[in-house]
């Protein structure tokens, strides 16, 4: 990025070849980098925009870098072409610095014409996340990468999996005499625990140690030893504690390692286990003061315990060496299970996802990382190189050796992929020069718990390039940079415990200056800590005070920062600070609603984005009272639930008086039948929606009440989804019920949306922070610590990747609590880099604050005062004032409804109007398949082969049409399909999930089928293969609008032309209001005419003209003809304007029944002809938008 006016990009100069690595920290412009670079390419390696990848973390992720993208060509072109621009001057002459060095080798006409090709074609450019990415290669080579052409169902969560797949191996293991003891020891839980286990189990790439099955079980052993020990101590036990406590009484046992604290505990404890039979658990944990060795090493200096013998002291001693026996044996087997467990649930993960035709996330990665291993990954290679000549991996600190592996493989310097002989490749392309981008940001790598690995990031640097990082800030003011400079100062190269990552010093990128944010008419303070005060005694606060006095001590911050701004005294760039412009940033959800709710105590609205269920919160459970009360509106207990809800509002004095008043009691029932009848006609929304509205203004004056109302909202278009599968009341009763039973917060599907975010204070974690900026930003949670963590696995990097450590030692367990403070070092950074204009940081003697990776950056807090830092001593006040804020704007008042809404508005197409005949309608939109085949004319003659028969075979037909190339079969007499034409009737095939000897038996009918149509004669004298692709359109989909039709008025007009006379009305309905929809399968133009074309493989007696016209009135396609008909004239009206003529333009309609189409004879059989009258036409028109035939 220009670093200053007129000082060079170095990235102007980057080699556009070969594996460069970009670290980028945090501001420092990475997006602007990564434009610099596409834009590059384009000009300088003549690339397209679909020949370069990038990739990058989210979905928003990629919406940012697709819109930069396309303003930066679009910039780059203005500057070509000389025309004026507007916008960022680095920027500008950034551009005119790459356009003005291209030009001296190119055309500029043509670099002008290049430039403008590319911004039209960013849509097809590939910028995805990983997944995406993978996503597309499995699609697009499915070949190569051996997957199936029936696309699986991507879930976002695999939650469910995981407990189904746990429950079966439990079930298995159980059953098991091996195994069946050791599974409640290992997951006290049941098969729950054992679920959430299975995340890290079958993530690991690699599992140590090795499983291997121990011999036979210690525990005999340990009985014989415990049985010796207890006969010991019953026999000698008065003299060895007599023994003991007088060596202590004489000094001979150092006191500090021989408590009499420990003594007291442990004889009684020795009498009580020797009362009982079993030999665990031990009598106490500090037996082997019972054992001679451990006495001599309890010795004071130059003291020894003389000629000390006793049974008890050998006793002792055996039996804590049986234990251990034991111990380790019991570990093996937990070792073995754990092995069998992870087979055990890989196999059956497999299995259920072949089954139920499900993958995850991972599934795709690993997907395309096996296909490159596998048989054909050289090909998929080389395919992929062809396709993409240069890749950038953005955020690539947050990606894990596969994703690196994959990476490396198609872009990386690998040059074994020499072209085969029996391969008929693009070898040229696949061999152009390579690049590979990789830019991140090994301070911000945060998502350890997902599989991001910043070994990964860090041992990429062992084979790629290093570019020049990224130096300067365009994110936050200098004071604000000083004062991060100052912390991370303090701690030097402990500051991210991983001495391979280093803290590096930013400029200010100009952007904005320390006088952007006034205080009292001077800069504000960049950084400001706020130091809680000791406790008397000198010791750390507990957690619990802790959290709550940070939590005050940022309330108050947060309400003198807009308490001085609502004064005139705190201003940016001349504005007034407002709610929106605070983010807190915290760990936990928990957290988040600590501060949120101390914020709502003084007056500040306050949002939260944090992770939490849908289905976990309250309203969840109301919405489930109110549909169990409608389901039985009757029962007066569950109608008392549903009232006495927030949602209804009824308190206990108004359940009272309903009990007491049977009038009443009759007008809420009768309320709530209203409500059934609301949710049965029209769905579950519409009643979330109409008590919304009635209970918004109450709801509105609730602490909560926009949160409420978003949260119904949310589930009622949920609850709607789940009645469209038409599960019935009592169905949705119980889908809700076990959503809320199996509420996830990490499911995304059931992540809760934003309230509102209009001028309020954000809440939210600091990953979900992570790409984000806001101008103040406070970390009350930094400064206390959490529990220490045990380990009983651990994941560890090791010289081949990631390993799990299932039985991991001291220093294993050493190595994961270093690497745990490294991550809360690398989230303490993202978190104090988000501040624009201030940050706020709360210290002090809390809970574990030694331990925390906030420690060593401040050191000795007296010291940092100045240049911009505040040191905030003052004790946090009990009392504060409650703010109010203006509404920004008054709104306008609601408009009033001036008619009324149809509750029969339903979606229409023909195939569903074909079908009705009495009954009612819910929904009129066929659920699948083709609306023109979904009712196929009864088959008069014999079917040769069932498989080739039927809609799903009328799909094949369909698919093969709209994929072959029309002009390739202008030739075709009949015989071998023509060159090139075959993949795309096999891929017909496929789509419908045909078997591949069902394909090969099939192919030489729809060959002829496909070829027959095409090479026919029309009865306007073309054949389809002779009209140009320009000329025609197939699947040419419509919409317009039904406007209240009177179903009498609609028959009546098409009767009068002889349509659908036997037909007396569609259902139960008497009236037409929605939208008619539905997909021309083609359009084509010839002789400035405009034809309708529908392709057909009905079965017929016989193809001749009068049984065409009877399987056209029988199969009600004289309704589809003039709906088809319609759409065409408002189209062409539309698109020609004053130069449209219907009689003029509208060549009519043409059926075209495949089966019986031969182009050998002319005219040929098997096509019908047609042109509607215009008068029909027009009458049609007129009907549907609301007038008269």
């Amino acid at each position: 990025m220009l670093d200053a006016p007129g000082e060079p990009d170095p990235y102007l100069d980057l080699p556009l070849t070969g594996l460069h690595r970009i670290e980028a920290s945090a501001g420092t412009g990475k997006t602007f980098t990564l434009a610099t670079l596409v834009t590059r390419l384009v000009v300088e390696r003549g690339l397209r925009m679909g020949q370069i990848l990038a990739v990058t973390f989210t979905e928003a992720a990629t919406q940012e870098l697709r819109a930069r993208l396309r303003r930066r060509l679009v910039l780059t072109a203005r500057v070509a072409a000389g025309l004026p621009c507007d916008g960022d001057a680095h920027e500008i002459a950034l551009c005119r610095r790459i356009v003005e060095r291209r030009q001296a080798v190119e055309d500029a006409a043509a670099l002008r014409a290049r430039l403008v090709q590319a911004a039209r074609e960013l849509d097809l450019a590939a910028v995805h996340t990983i997944h995406g990415f993978c996503a597309r290669v499995l699609s697009e080579h499915a070949l190569e990468a051996g997957e199936p052409f029936a696309h699986s169902t991507l879930l976002g969560n695999d939650r469910e999996l995981r407990e189904d797949v746990a429950a079966d191996v439990w079930r298995m293991l159980a059953s098991d005499d091996a195994w069946a003891d050791l599974l409640p020891l290992l997951w006290k839980a049941g098969p729950e625990a054992l679920a959430a286990d299975l995340v890290e189990l079958m993530r690991a790439p690699r599992v140590v140690p090795d499983a291997a099955m121990p011999g036979e079980s210690p525990l005999p052993a340990l009985k014989r030893a415990a049985a010796s020990l207890r006969a010991a101590w019953m026999d000698h036990g008065e003299e060895v504690r007599a023994c003991i406590e007088a060596a202590l009484a004489d000094g001979v046992l150092n006191r500090a390692m021989v408590k009499d604290a420990t003594l007291a505990k442990l004889w009684p404890a020795m009498h009580d286990w020797c009362s009982r039979s079993a030999p665990l658990p031990e009598p106490h944990e500090k037996l082997e003061l019972l054992t001679l060795e451990k006495l001599t090493a309890c010795l004071r200096k130059g003291r020894d315990l003389g000629a000390v013998a006793s049974p008890v002291f050998d006793a002792t001693r055996d039996y804590l060496a049986a234990k251990a026996e034991l111990e380790a044996w019991t570990t093996q087997r937990e070792i073995a299970l754990l092995h069998r467990v992870r087979d055990l649930a890989a196999r059956r993960m497999a299995q259920l996802k072949r089954q139920r035709r499900v993958r995850c996330f991972d599934d795709l990665i690993d997907g395309v990382a096996a296909a490159l291993d596998g048989p054909q990954g050289r090909t998929l290679a080389r395919r992929l190189r062809g396709q993409f000549h240069a890749a950038l991996v953005d955020e690539f600190q947050d990606t894990d050796a596969r994703q690196w592996s994959i990476f490396r493989r198609l872009f990386g310097e690998d040059d074994s992929l020499a072209p085969l002989s029996d391969e008929a490749l693009d070898f040229e392309a696949a061999a152009a020069p390579r690049f590979l981008a990789l830019i991140g940001d090994p301070k911000q790598a945060i998502y350890g718990f997902r599989g991001g690995d910043v070994h990964t990031y860090l041992a990429a640097g062992r084979v790629a390039a290093d570019a020049p990082p990224l130096l300067r800030n365009f994110r936050s003011r200098p004071c604000v940079l000083r004062g991060i400079e100052r912390l991370y100062a303090n701690a030097g190269a402990a500051a991210f415990v991983d001495d391979r990552i280093a803290f590096r010093a930013v400029a200010p990128g100009g952007l904005r200056g320390d006088g952007a944010c006034l205080r009292d008419g001077v800069p504000a303070p960049g950084l400001t800590l706020r130091r809680v005060p000791a406790r008397a005694d000198g010791r750390d606060i507990d957690a619990e005070d802790s959290r709550a006095l940070a939590t005050r001590a940022c309330v108050e911050a947060v309400h003198e920062t807009l308490a001085l701004a609502q004064v005139g005294r705190l201003a940016i760039d001349g504005r007034a600070v407002e709610p929106g412009d605070l983010a807190v940033l915290v760990r936990t959800h928990r957290e988040a609603q600590r501060i949120q709710q101390g914020l709502s105590a003084v007056g500040i609205p306050a949002v939260v984005a944090g992770q939490s269920s849908l289905f976990a919160t309250e309203s969840a459970l109301e919405m489930l009272a109110l549909l169990e009360a409608l389901t039985a509106p009757a029962d007066p207990l569950r109608l008392h639930a549903a009232l006495a809800t927030v949602l209804l509002g009824f308190d206990a004095a108004d359940i009272d008086a309903l009990l007491r008043d049977d009038a009443r009691r009759a007008r809420e029932l009768e309320r709530a039948l209203g409500w059934r009848e609301r949710w049965l006609r029209a769905g579950p929304l519409a009643l979330v929606n109409e008590l919304c509205a009635r209970a918004a203004p109450r709801l509105l004056e609730l602490v909560d009440g926009e949160r409420r109302l978003s949260d119904l909202m949310q589930l009622g278009e949920a609850l709607q989804q789940a009645w469209q599968r038409a599960l019935g009341p009592q169905g949705l009763v119980d889908w809700l019920r076990a959503r809320i039973a199996a509420a996830d917060d990490h499911d995304p599907e059931q992540q809760l949306r934003l309230e509102s975010d209009a001028r309020r204070v954000q809440v939210l974690t600091v990953h979900k922070s992570k790409g984000l900026e806001f101008p103040f930003v406070f970390l009350p949670f930094a400064g206390i610590g959490r529990k220490a963590r045990s380990y009983a696995r651990c994941m560890l990097d090791g010289p081949d990747g990631r390993v799990l450590h299932l039985a991991p030692g001291d220093e294993d367990k050493k190595r994961a609590a270093r690497e745990d403070l490294a991550e809360e070092a690398r989230l303490l950074y993202v978190a104090l880099t988000r501040a624009q204009h201030a940050l706020w940081l709360c210290a002090g003697p809390m809970y574990q604050a030694k331990a925390t990776a906030l420690a060593p950056l401040l050191g000795d807090m007296a010291t940092l005062t100045g240049d911009g830092i505040l040191v905030d001593d003052r004790v946090p006040a009990d009392d504060l004032a409650p703010l109010r804020f203006a509404a920004p704007v008054q709104l306008p008042r609601a408009r009033t409804a001036r008619r009324a809404l149809s509750r029969d508005w339903a979606i229409y197409s023909f195939s569903a109007l074909a079908r009705q005949a009495a009954g009612p309608v819910e929904t009129l939109l066929p659920r699948g398949g083709r609306e023109d085949e979904a009712d196929e004319a009864p088959v008069r003659e014999a079917v040769d082969d069932p498989r080739f028969v039927g809609a799903r075979f009328g799909d094949v037909v369909h698919g093969a049409l709209e994929r072959v190339d029309f002009a390739a079969w202008a030739g075709w007499a009949g015989g071998e399909v023509p060159a090139g034409q075959q993949d795309a009737l096999v891929d017909a095939f496929r789509a419908e999930g045909y078997a591949q000897a069902d394909i090969e038996a099939g192919l030489p009918l729809l060959g002829s089928l496909v070829g027959h149509t095409l090479a026919a004669t029309l009865p306007e004298g073309t054949r389809l293969c002779d009209v140009p692709l320009g000329a025609r359109r197939a699947e040419m989909e419509f919409h317009f609008a039904l406007k209240d039709v009177p179903v009498d008025a609609l028959l009546a007009t098409v009767q009068a032309h002889g349509l659908l006379a036997d037909r007396q009305g569609f259902g139960t309905r008497r009236r037409l209001d929605g939208l008619m929809t539905g997909k021309i399968d083609l359009v084509y133009a010839r002789g400035g005419q405009y034809f309708v074309l529908d392709y057909k493989t009905n079965r017929l007696p016989d193809y001749s003209p009068a049984s065409l016209e009877r399987a056209m009135h029988e199969g009600e396609y004289t309704l589809q003809a003039a709906i088809y008909t319609l759409a065409l004239h408002r189209w062409l009206r539309f698109r020609l304007g004053e130069g449209y003529d219907y009689e003029r333009c509208v060549g009519g309609v043409r059926y075209v029944f495949c089966r019986g189409v031969d182009a050998r004879r002319a005219p040929s059989p098997g096509i019908h002809a047609q042109r509607l009258p215009r008068e029909l036409v027009d009458a049609l028109d007129a009907l549907f938008a609301g007038g008269h035939a």
